[in-house]
């Protein structure tokens, strides 16, 4: 019989439910932090290489710092989608589910994970 949990799959840590298990909020935020890699690029580049671009060592280039709004737009438009994947995924799935909300917004701090392995292994 199958509602009875044997041999449904139904076991003692989630009741079987893709949602209550641990392995799928960690892989939908990870997938997150790959669409979250080009606007944490952009706003990497914002703070840490436009402020060398605008004044070198003996003169000011203002044609230097052409990309910047490009950038900044990319930073910004790349950060709302980013949060309406957050908002989709770990709070209004879960909630019309009838998931624990808590544990996919415990996993929300696998989103960054990609940019900072891409970073640590030199790839951008």
């Amino acid at each position: 019989m199958r509602g009875s949990g044997e041999g449904s799959g139904e076991g003692a840590n989630g009741g079987g439910r893709p949602g209550s298990r641990l392995w799928a909020p960690a892989l939908a935020n990870l997938l997150i932090g790959v669409v979250a890699v080009a606007p944490g690029w952009c706003v990497w580049w914002l703070v840490t290489q436009y402020p060398l671009l605008r004044c070198g060592e003996r003169a000011c280039v203002p044609d230097a710092a052409e990309p910047a709004p490009v950038i900044a737009g990319g930073a910004a438009l790349g950060g709302l989608l980013v949060l309406g994947l957050i908002l989709m995924v770990d709070v209004l799935m879960p909630r019309q589910e009838g998931w624990r909300t808590g544990t996919w917004l415990g996993m929300a701090v696998l989103v960054p994970v990609p940019f900072v392995a891409g970073r640590a292994l030199g790839w951008f």
